[in-house]
């Protein structure tokens, strides 16, 4: 359970609780054949999609752990891919687990309906190699409903002015005293600047660094794409400081968040840099700020100006998915006060 701090707002009251299902004693009551044949499908996927298998793959594998992990106490550590019992058993099955993840793990309806498509992602696999006639519950388990709607976890709309207050904040001289260093500094901007992904932030890196153009090249990203990362000119001027402080502490890493652990300079975790834009919402009072808040906040700023420009630099293929998951809903008020404002904008032109 995250323990909330006091004086700190947070978007969700209740606090979101934990718990590791996948323990080692529960992996090694797992049916063997299980294990094996689910190693199989990972390499097979592992070589055919080699730009995502240390990260989608990676967690549909995690994902399929707590699945044989249920199974084996409450399925009779059934094998995987037995035909006759999957055709008559698989969809009490699915049920079954998807109710154990939402009432004892405390999953929301998107998390669920991730963890089925890890399960599904197998069987579909195992049809096309013909190991089985037919996917055991495709088109036939009804998934959980208004999954994108449901909010589970915290995603904050700045202002301008809480954006400047931090800025201002981390501009502060470094000291002892001050509680965020140059590295928080270097990480709001270029997170601003660029509305990245937390997953493209934490592979930046020196190599990639280019100051002539302000950006960091050939970031791969979300389904193995590949982005530029820019920054403006001000942000420019961060990372030079940066620069200077990481020759001044010999730091000898490639990445460009660093940590210094037994005795060596090693790139910083995303759950580390999560850390960080955490402390870093604190400065205005928030509790709950995360990397996603960063990104949200920053497309909205721009949507409000411009709507393809946000899509651009999301990097979405279509703008309703900008205009529906990155910008800040409006109240009655605003819309009413926003038509009143297009009406009389209509009326002047009319008189013209």
């Amino acid at each position: 359970m995250v323990k909330h701090k006091a004086g700190l707002v947070y978007q969700n009251d209740n606090q979101r609780v934990t718990k590791r299902y996948a323990t080692k004693e529960r992996m090694a009551k797992v049916n063997p054949e299980n294990i094996k044949i689910y190693e199989k499908y990972l390499r097979s996927r592992g070589i055919q999609n080699k730009e995502v298998r240390n990260t989608t793959y990676k967690v549909y594998h995690s994902y399929m752990n707590i699945f044989m992990c249920f199974i084996a106490e409450r399925w009779d550590n059934f094998y995987l891919l037995d035909e006759d019992f999957i055709e008559e058993e698989m969809l009490d099955v699915m049920e079954d687990y998807m109710s154990f993840l939402q009432d004892e793990c405390g999953n929301g309806k998107k998390v669920i309906n991730t963890k089925l498509s890890a399960v599904s992602s197998f069987y579909l696999w195992a049809v096309k190699r013909r190991m089985i006639k037919m996917h055991p519950f495709d088109g036939r388990l009804e998934r959980m409903k208004d999954a994108i709607s449901e909010k589970k976890i915290a995603a904050h709309f700045l202002t301008a002015e809480q954006c400047e207050q931090i800025r201002q904040t981390l501009a502060q001289p470094k000291s002892s005293l001050n509680r965020y260093d140059l590295q928080d500094e270097v990480l709001w901007n270029i997170a601003f600047d660029s509305a990245a992904r937390i997953g493209a932030l934490s592979k930046l890196t020196i190599s990639s660094l280019d100051l002539e153009k302000n950006l960091f090249k050939n970031i791969r990203e979300k389904r193995a794409k590949y982005v530029e990362v820019p920054f403006t000119p001000h942000t420019r001027r961060v990372i030079d400081k940066y620069l200077e402080w990481r020759k001044e502490v010999g730091v000898d890493c490639d990445a460009l968040f660093v940590s210094y652990v037994h005795g060596e300079w090693r790139g910083m975790s995303t759950q580390s840099l999560t850390n960080r834009v955490r402390k870093i919402g604190e400065i205005i009072g928030i509790g709950d700020f995360r990397p996603h808040s960063i990104r949200k906040t920053r497309l909205n700023m721009i949507a409000e100006k411009d709507l393809n420009l946000a899509k651009a630099m999301a990097h979405h293929e279509s703008a309703d998915t900008t205009s529906r998951f990155y910008t800040k809903p409006k109240s009655e008020a605003e819309t009413l006060s926003a038509v009143t404002a297009l009406m009389q904008e209509d009326e002047e032109n009319t008189e013209d």
